[in-house]
């Protein structure tokens, strides 16, 4: 039985080879490698595809992090409020700026920022010392930034600014006006990745978009002279004219994508919450980089993490664990707030297959396989669309 990863980037990459190898040629032949006019091209695309605002690429998405935080003056003595249940770029970067991290809890059905456990932070000791929230898009699905700022307008907290994190959500229409500053990482795996590292911070104000394009570069405020401390977050030319071919792609994909996450809500649906699987809740505007269901089994946290191993090692399926272990419970980010349900999260979330490409048998080979190891054994619902087709 073939291996099935949880993603494959030979399958997306192939039918652009020709493409990718033409850009690459152009790029050679013109002699500039970073922060040429490829990069200026990119931004202004990937900036007006997203919803609008000042585009600006740099070396990673925790560099864009990192930016978007020096753009907005966030530093020593000041906190900032994220979620525990992601990647630790985003913690990492509010560190690297020398502000503490608060974390917020997360709803149970749409695990990003609780807009009520917000409100609570803003009540706690030390909330004065808050100056900005970056709700993170996780899995493709949309914080409620709406709910977020409600909360913040009802607690006289404007002056708390809001940098969204959609590291998971290129694509999802008009992402880019929900925040002050949004930031995407390009890592290879996303909805729309490069073939290696990059990231990009869109700005609404032009003030912070000339801020960070002098910040990803040394600080600089010309050829031989510096304004500040800055750092070398250059892009190079190369990510730039691939990210603009696959930047054409990336509507397709996406709905791919969401055609994929119908697929398993129709194979798995007979399932959803009534015993041990929990499919994740649908949303507007979801991207669905990732499809996160929910192992529980009354409360053995160790289910997961066998059917986990056994799709893995009996069924040959490459799942994934996004994520295992939440922020707070690393070594360099404690809080001694509680967080029930990030940390029931982390014990029971399990990502399934899912990438533009994926054949409608393998949703049905990784359904099928998911049911054995939960002995959810009789049959499920058929997808009616020919066997075989690519969605």
């Amino acid at each position: 039985m073939a291996h099935l990863p949880l993603v494959d980037l030979k399958r997306l990459h192939e039918p652009l080879a020709r493409e990718l190898g033409d850009a690459f040629a152009r790029v050679l032949a013109s002699g500039s490698y970073h922060l040429g006019p490829e990069t200026e091209a990119f931004e202004a695309e990937f900036a007006r595809h997203e919803g609008g605002g000042e585009g600006i690429c740099c070396g990673s998405g925790s560099d864009a992090l990192f930016l978007a935080l020096r753009a907005l003056d966030i530093g020593p003595g000041h906190a900032v409020v994220t979620v525990s249940n992601s990647f630790m770029a985003t913690p990492e970067s509010i560190v690297r700026t020398g502000a503490e991290v608060i974390f917020c809890d997360v709803g149970e059905a749409s695990r990003t920022l609780d807009p009520a456990d917000l409100a609570q932070i803003l009540e706690e000791p030390g909330a004065e010392g808050i100056k900005a929230v970056i709700p993170i898009h996780l899995y493709g699905r949309r914080a409620d930034v709406a709910g977020i700022d409600a909360v913040l307008q009802a607690a006289g907290r404007q002056d708390i600014k809001l940098i969204g994190d959609a590291a998971q959500a290129h694509g999802s229409p008009g992402v880019s006006q929900d925040t002050t500053l949004t930031c995407y990482s390009f890592y290879p795996a996303k909805n729309l990745g490069a073939l290696g590292d990059g990231g990009f911070v869109i700005a609404q104000n032009s003030r912070h978009a000339a801020r960070i394009r002098g910040l990803r570069n040394h600080g600089r405020a010309g050829k031989h002279s510096v304004s500040e401390i800055g750092l070398n977050s250059r892009f190079d030319e190369i990510q730039a004219a691939a990210l603009r071919i696959k930047l054409k792609h990336l509507d397709e994909w996406n709905q791919q994508r969401r055609d994929l996450a119908d697929a398993y809500r129709e194979r798995l649906g007979r399932h959803d919450g009534a015993g041990a699987l929990r499919l994740p809740a649908d949303a507007p505007n979801h991207v669905h980089h990732l499809f996160v269901v929910q192992v529980t089994v009354g409360a053995d946290s160790t289910v997961r993490d066998r059917v986990f191993a056994d799709l893995r090692d009996k069924h040959q399926i490459g799942a994934g664990l996004h994520y295992p272990i939440a922020c707070h419970q690393m070594p360099p980010y404690p809080t001694s707030r509680a967080l029930p349900v990030t940390e029931h999260l982390t014990d029971h979330v399990l990502s399934l297959p899912l990438f533009p490409g994926m054949t409608l048998d393998e949703v049905d080979r990784v359904a099928g396989a998911l049911e054995i190891c939960l002995d959810l054994r009789a049959p499920g619902t058929r997808i009616t669309t020919p066997r075989g087709a690519r969605l």
